[in-house]
C-alpha cells in the first residue's frame, strides 16, 4: 500500500504566499502555478491553507473586495493534517470525510512536506488497481 511520503515526490511544488497578500495576489499566483490551493505559512509553520473553494465560498459569494481582503480574512484557519508514513488509502478516507480537498502532509515535527490534492490520492488509486489487475491477468 502507497505511504504518502511516496506520493509527495510525484506532485506539483507547493505554491506558498503571505497571509497578508491580497486575494487577487494569492489567487494569481495559484493560477500561474496551475494549483488549487496554497500553503500559508508562518515562518517554518503552516498556519492555514487558500484553497478555490476558499475564493468561490467566502470571497464571490460575500462579494468581497479581491483587491482589499487579504489572505488572512478568508483562508481556512481549521486543518485536517497527516503524517508522511499515512497510507493514501487512509488519507483519501479521511478527506472524504471531512470534505476536503487538499490535504497537507506533515512530519514528525510539524514541519510540513506537501499538500496533497483528492486528485493525486484517486490517482493513485487507480494506478494500484491497475497494477492489481496486470498481476492477475492471464
Amino acid at each position: 500500500m502507497t505511504q504518502l511520503n511516496d506520493l509527495l515526490g510525484q506532485q506539483k511544488r507547493v505554491v506558498s504566499i503571505s497571509q497578508y497578500a491580497t486575494v487577487r495576489d494569492g489567487a494569481k499566483a495559484m493560477a500561474e502555478a496551475n494549483v488549487g490551493c496554497a500553503a500559508i505559512m508562518e515562518g517554518p509553520k503552516l498556519v492555514g491553507l487558500f484553497t478555490e473553494r476558499d475564493i468561490l465560498k467566502r470571497i464571490l459569494l460575500q462579494n468581497l473586495d479581491v483587491d482589499k481582503v487579504t489572505i488572512a480574512e478568508v483562508m481556512t484557519r481549521e486543518l485536517i493534517c497527516a503524517g508522511a508514513l499515512q497510507s493514501a488509502n487512509d488519507a483519501r478516507v479521511l478527506m472524504e470525510r471531512h470534505h476536503i480537498r487538499h490535504l497537507p502532509v506533515l512530519n514528525d515535527d510539524a514541519d510540513l512536506l506537501g499538500v496533497l490534492s483528492i486528485r493525486d490520492l484517486v490517482l493513485d488509486q487507480v494506478n494500484e488497481m491497475r497494477n492489481y489487475i496486470t498481476m492477475h491477468e492471464g
